[in-house]
């Protein structure tokens, strides 16, 4: 996990301990969510806030003006805070950081898996409980379909990922293969 990513995720529990306080949860996540497509939708919006030209000032200016008027006011405190700390280019990332900390309080995690063909629902099933079992967590699939991947699947829960695809097993064999010493030529 990237250290820009550990900073988010101290700032996003901070704020659910907050949130959850005050009963607010699900305004801040719609907030922070609403704050995100807007920086989203101009691209020079990130470039601004990431800019070491553009002032904490300006930045912070920039901000509120993208904030909801009504919005919660935890979320513009966080956003300010963020910017105070010279961490505006962050704050388009403060979202999804924050609701995977939510999901996480809840007992609850989004899987990745990628197949070279759909799962049936059994299946899906069956993988979400395994997943579960491992991780302690209410896991919800996302099933991806990667005809590139021969066989197998991979799948991905948080920062675990379970590599069971014929490529990546085909790679390691070419991988020993090549590590293996050939004897001297007389």
């Amino acid at each position: 996990m990237s250290s820009g990513n550990l900073v988010l995720q101290r700032y996003a529990t901070a704020l659910l301990e907050l949130a959850t306080a005050a009963g607010a949860t699900e305004r801040v996540q719609a907030d922070l969510a609403a704050l995100t497509a807007r920086i989203m939708e101009d691209p020079a919006m990130g470039r601004r806030l990431a800019s070491p030209r553009l002032t904490r000032q300006a930045k912070r200016a920039l901000l509120q003006s993208l904030l909801a008027a009504d919005g919660n006011d935890l979320v513009r405190r966080t956003v300010l805070l963020l910017t105070d700390k010279g961490r505006a280019a962050m704050v388009a990332d403060l979202s999804a950081v924050f609701t995977a900390v939510a999901m996480t309080a809840a007992g609850r995690a989004v899987g990745f898996v990628s197949t070279p063909a759909p799962l049936d629902d059994t299946t899906k099933l069956a993988l979400a409980q395994r997943l579960g079992a491992i991780t302690g967590l209410k896991v919800t699939l996302e099933e991806r379909v990667e005809p590139e991947l021969v066989a197998g699947m991979r799948v991905v829960v948080g920062s675990q990922m379970i590599d069971g695809t014929v490529k990546t097993r085909l790679e390691r064999i070419r991988e020993a293969l090549l590590a293996v010493p050939l004897p001297a030529a007389d």
